[in-house]
């Protein structure tokens, strides 16, 4: 079993044809234009960052749950893979859907193609716009949740990433940013499970205090704007902020999606 596990870790370390940051959709990710208008719904209601506990609180019919590494997957797909013609006359719902699983089918870590080999949506101004209208379809076709649960890139999670392993994740956000292209990253705090969670980061912006490296993220589990993840230069660890699901502070983080096994 130990072997198993070293040979997994080896394998996901190395990866297999893993994206490089060079080869993106040519434009910068725009928060507004190429994420999600619907949001994650998680399992179990949450207040300021605990369970309920409130009976009214807990009332919320859960419909969409456990899509977050989908969703923070599919923002990158959809910004490499796909082009939106707004003026073009639509196709037939059928045509959609088979549209929307081409996008998904072609995988995060795929190089984008030139415009006139993406995935055409005629009639929507980008994902946004596509996700208010036709969320339902969207829904329906870009995957079930619990297979990610069960994916080889899950391998690491028993393993606290080391402060080196988080400088260096925090120089190759930069570089790819620097570049423009997003990255997924996978937040998680095992053994403790307050946080298993995924975002995709997409900007460097202005750290909140000195020493420290600030970066956007849209997190799917909110339609409303982006949140921030922060890296210490000197503690050498990341941070998450306070949200409506998570009490705020340290998270480990790991990039995912960037090849077919991690």
């Amino acid at each position: 079993m130990r072997i198993l596990i070293v040979v997994g870790l080896l394998m996901i370390s190395a990866g297999c044809a893993s994206v490089q940051p060079t080869v993106g959709a040519g434009r910068p990710f725009d928060f507004q234009c190429d994420t999600f208008a619907y949001a994650n719904e998680l399992v179990f209601n949450h207040q300021n960052g605990a369970l309920a506990t409130d009976v009214k609180a807990q009332e919320h019919e859960h419909s969409y749950t456990r899509r977050c590494f989908i969703m923070a997957a599919g923002v990158v797909q959809f910004w490499k893979h796909a082009r939106f013609e707004p003026q073009a006359p639509p196709v037939t719902t059928t045509e959609l859907a088979r549209r929307i699983r081409d996008v998904r089918n072609r995988a995060a870590w795929r190089p984008s193609e030139p415009p006139d080999q993406r995935v055409v949506f005629p009639s929507f101004a980008s994902l946004h716009d596509l996700s208010e209208r036709e969320g339902r379809l969207l829904r329906a076709n870009m995957g079930a949740g619990w297979t990610t649960y069960f994916h080889l890139r899950k391998f690491p999670m028993p393993f606290e990433p080391s402060p080196e392993d988080e400088a260096r994740l925090s120089e190759k956000l930069q570089d790819w940013l620097r570049q423009g292209h997003p990255m997924v990253v996978w937040l998680y705090n095992f053994p403790h499970v307050n946080i298993n969670h995924a975002v995709t980061v997409f900007e460097k912006i202005d750290p909140p205090g000195p020493h420290q490296i600030a970066f956007h993220v849209y997190d799917p589990n909110y339609t409303d704007g982006p949140r921030t993840l922060t890296y210490d230069c000197q503690a050498q660890s990341f941070s998450y902020e306070q949200t409506f699901y998570f009490s705020g502070g340290l998270v480990h983080v790991r990039p995912m999606y960037t090849s077919l096994l991690r």
